[in-house]
């Protein structure tokens, strides 16, 4: 009876030793994230695709949808970036946006991203499949125009056809 307890014992410490070297040995996948990026006077350079209308703190019911749907270029299915207009700063000219970045089976990012002029372009930053983050060699959108006091925005989206992804 002692002889299998003890047994028994150290079976258990042997499969928990192995156990807890497998969980520092193994290798860990990195979390991913996502970001955003601006680069001023970005307009009039690129091929526009759509154009959108964000209004300042719009309700879910707004019928102008701000939404931009595209194919991910590192897993297969589509990716939605959402920006929603939230703020306008009168003294600096620039409003605030925060981004919602839905990449297919991975995750939703909510980011906020301010300072933001009228004719910047705003980058996307998505995961790779390793998830390091990448940019694309267009913006995904530019401020093309900001209505008197920032209470809306006409958005011009570039064309994913033409978005070459590298490393940031």
């Amino acid at each position: 009876m002692k002889r299998r307890l003890l047994l028994l014992a150290g079976l258990v410490v042997i499969a928990t030793s192995l156990f807890a070297l497998r969980f520092v040995l193994a290798p860990r996948t990195p979390v991913a994230h996502s970001g955003l990026l601006r680069v001023a006077n970005s307009a009039y350079k690129y091929d526009l695709c759509s154009e959108a209308y964000a209004f300042a703190f719009a309700t879910p019911d707004n019928p102008y949808k701000t939404d931009y749907t595209f194919q991910d270029p590192f897993r297969k299915g589509d990716d939605t970036i959402i920006p929603h207009l939230l703020n306008y700063d009168t003294p600096t000219r620039t409003i605030t946006f925060n981004v919602d970045i839905i990449i297919n089976q991975v995750a939703t990012f909510h980011i906020a991203i301010s300072h933001v002029h009228e004719l910047d372009g705003i980058y996307v930053l998505l995961p790779d499949s390793e998830n390091h983050l990448r940019h694309s060699n267009l913006p995904q959108f530019i401020v093309s125009w900001l209505g008197k006091a920032g209470n809306f925005a006409i958005l011009d989206y570039t064309c994913p056809n033409q978005w070459t992804w590298r490393a940031t």
